[in-house]
C-alpha cells in the first residue's frame, strides 16, 4: 500500500470516526459540581428526532446514496438486556453511517441524584455501560446495609499512621477518594517509585505517576481492595463510567478503612447483563496493582519503538482507560514484530476520545484473531483506521462498526481507485449494514466477511 493509498484510507478513518466525539457517557439532567468528574463529560445534544427506517436509494453508480437509517436497538441485543432495576433503552437508535447513538434514561429508584438520559455511542461502549449498572445497583444497596453503616462510621474516625503522625481522611463528595493523603508520602513499593522517577527523569512529564493512582492508597492496600471490589462486580476497576467510579472508590474507601472484607460486604454478587464483545478485563487488571500495570504498559510501548513522548502521550491519554491500554499493548505483542506496529500503538495513542480508542483496539484484535483463524499478519498501516497485510497477500479492513449504510464518504472510499487496484480486498465486519451497502460493496469486489 503506497502513501497514496495511506492516504485515501484516511478517509474511512473520518467516516467511522468522526461521530464518536462524546464522551464516554454523556448526561443532561444530573447537576453538576465545582470539582472535576473521575472522567470527562461532555454533554450531549439530544439525538435527532426519530424517525422510521428509510427505504434505501440508489446506490454509488447513478450519483444518490441512502441516509443513515433510525434502526430498533432491538435489533441488536436482546429484549432482556435492554431494561432493568434503575434504567431502561429507548429503542430507536440513529446511525451516523457507521455507529449508533443509543440513549440510556437512568431511574432515581437506583441512580438517584445521578438519574437521568446518557446517551452512548458505539455498541460495544453500550454494552460495557450496561453491564456496570447491576454493579451500580448492588453499590448503592450495600450502602444501606447495618454492616456498612457501622464500617462507615469506623472509617471516619479511623487514623492511618504515616511517618509518626496521625491523619484523618476526609472523603471527597465527588471522587470519592480520600482528601489529603496523596501528598504525605514519597516513592513508595510496588512500582510507584519507579513511575515516579521515570515521570521525573525519563519521560519529562508528571502525569504518569498521578495516573499510577494515589500511591500512598496503593501502599495501604486500598488499591487492591478496590480491585477486589471490582472483581466481585464483574466490571471494570477502571471503567471510565463516573457513577461507578464514584460509587467504587466510595466503598472501597469505607470497606478498607473499617477493615472489612469483600466477602463480609457483600451478601450476593450480580453478574453482568451483558458480555462485552472486547474483553475489558482480565486477571492480569485484577491481580496486578494499577502502578505495575502502568509500568507494564509502558514497557512494552518502548519494546514496540515508541518514542518517551510518545509514550508519555499514550499512558497518560484518558481516552484510554488502563485496561483497554493492557488489552492494546497485549493484541499489538501478539501480532509480533511486524512492519507498522509502532504507528499502530502510535495512533491509539493519539485517540480523542473513548470511542475512537475502543474503535481501534478492538480492530486490532480483530486483526489478532485474523492471524490466528486464517493467515499471520505481516504488516500494519495506520491511516486513521487500521488496514493490515496477511501472508497470503490479502488486504484486511477490520470494521467494527454497528450498522453500516451506503453514504457518500463510505462509497467514495469503497470505490477509491487506488483501493479498487489491489487484490483480495477484505472487510472485516463486525455489525450489520444495509442491503444496499452489502450490494455496493459486493460488486466493487469487496469481499465482506461478517465476525460474531
Amino acid at each position: 500500500m503506497n502513501s497514496r493509498n495511506l492516504k485515501r484510507a484516511m478517509n474511512l478513518a473520518s467516516v467511522l470516526l468522526t461521530g464518536s466525539m462524546l464522551a464516554s457517557c454523556a448526561q443532561t439532567s444530573a447537576p453538576t459540581s465545582s470539582q472535576p468528574a473521575p472522567a470527562p463529560i461532555v454533554q450531549a445534544a439530544p439525538p435527532p428526532p426519530m424517525a422510521s427506517i428509510q427505504p434505501s436509494q440508489p446506490g454509488a453508480a447513478s450519483g444518490q446514496y441512502e441516509e443513515p437509517p433510525v434502526i430498533n436497538v432491538g435489533d441488536l441485543l436482546p429484549a432482556s438486556a435492554l431494561s432493568g432495576p434503575g434504567f431502561t433503552v429507548q429503542p430507536q437508535v440513529p446511525t451516523n453511517g457507521a455507529m449508533g447513538q443509543y440513549t440510556i434514561v437512568a431511574d432515581p429508584s437506583v441512580f438517584h441524584d445521578d438519574a437521568g438520559t446518557y446517551y452512548v455511542e458505539s455498541l460495544d461502549l453500550l454494552k460495557i455501560r450496561l453491564s456496570e449498572i447491576p454493579a451500580i445497583a448492588q453499590l448503592d444497596s450495600m450502602s444501606t446495609t447495618g454492616v456498612y453503616a457501622k464500617a462507615l462510621a469506623s472509617s471516619a474516625v479511623r487514623p492511618v499512621t504515616a511517618a509518626g503522625n496521625m491523619i484523618m481522611h476526609p472523603m471527597d463528595t465527588v471522587t470519592g477518594l480520600p482528601g489529603g493523603v496523596g501528598d504525605l508520602f514519597g516513592r513508595v513499593s510496588m512500582g510507584a517509585g519507579e513511575i515516579a522517577s521515570s515521570a521525573t527523569n525519563s519521560f519529562g512529564s508528571g502525569k504518569a505517576a498521578g495516573q499510577a493512582g494515589n500511591a500512598t492508597l496503593t501502599a495501604l492496600g486500598y488499591d487492591q481492595m478496590r480491585r477486589q471490589l471490582a472483581e466481585q462486580l464483574h466490571v471494570d476497576p477502571y471503567s471510565s463510567d463516573p457513577i461507578l467510579t464514584k460509587k467504587l472508590n466510595h466503598v472501597a474507601w469505607v470497606m478498607f478503612s473499617a477493615r472489612m472484607t469483600v466477602n463480609v460486604a457483600m451478601m450476593a454478587v450480580p453478574g453482568s447483563i451483558i458480555i462485552s464483545g472486547v474483553e475489558i478485563t482480565n486477571d492480569l487488571v485484577y491481580q496486578t496493582p494499577r502502578a505495575d500495570l502502568i509500568i507494564l504498559v509502558q514497557k512494552k510501548l518502548k519494546s514496540f519503538g515508541l518514542s518517551q513522548e510518545e509514550i508519555v502521550a499514550f499512558s497518560t491519554n484518558t481516552a484510554i482507560p488502563l485496561s483497554l491500554q493492557v488489552t492494546a499493548v497485549k493484541d499489538l505483542e501478539a501480532l509480533g514484530n511486524i512492519p507498522g506496529r509502532r504507528a499502530a500503538a502510535v495512533a491509539i495513542g493519539n485517540t480523542m476520545t473513548e470511542y475512537q480508542a475502543r474503535f481501534l483496539v478492538t480492530s486490532l484484535h480483530m486483526l489478532v484473531q485474523w492471524g490466528q483463524q486464517n493467515s499471520p499478519i505481516t504488516r500494519l498501516y495506520a491511516p486513521g483506521v487500521l488496514v493490515a497485510r496477511d501472508q497470503n497477500g490479502a488486504t484486511i479492513l477490520p470494521a467494527p462498526v454497528d450498522y453500516l449504510s451506503w453514504t457518500q464518504r463510505i462509497a467514495g472510499f469503497a470505490t477509491d481507485p487506488n483501493l479498487m487496484a489491489m487484490h483480495n480486498r477484505v472487510l472485516l465486519i463486525s455489525g450489520r449494514m444495509t442491503p444496499l451497502a452489502r450490494q455496493q460493496l459486493t460488486a466493487n469486489g469487496w469481499n465482506v466477511r461478517e465476525t460474531q
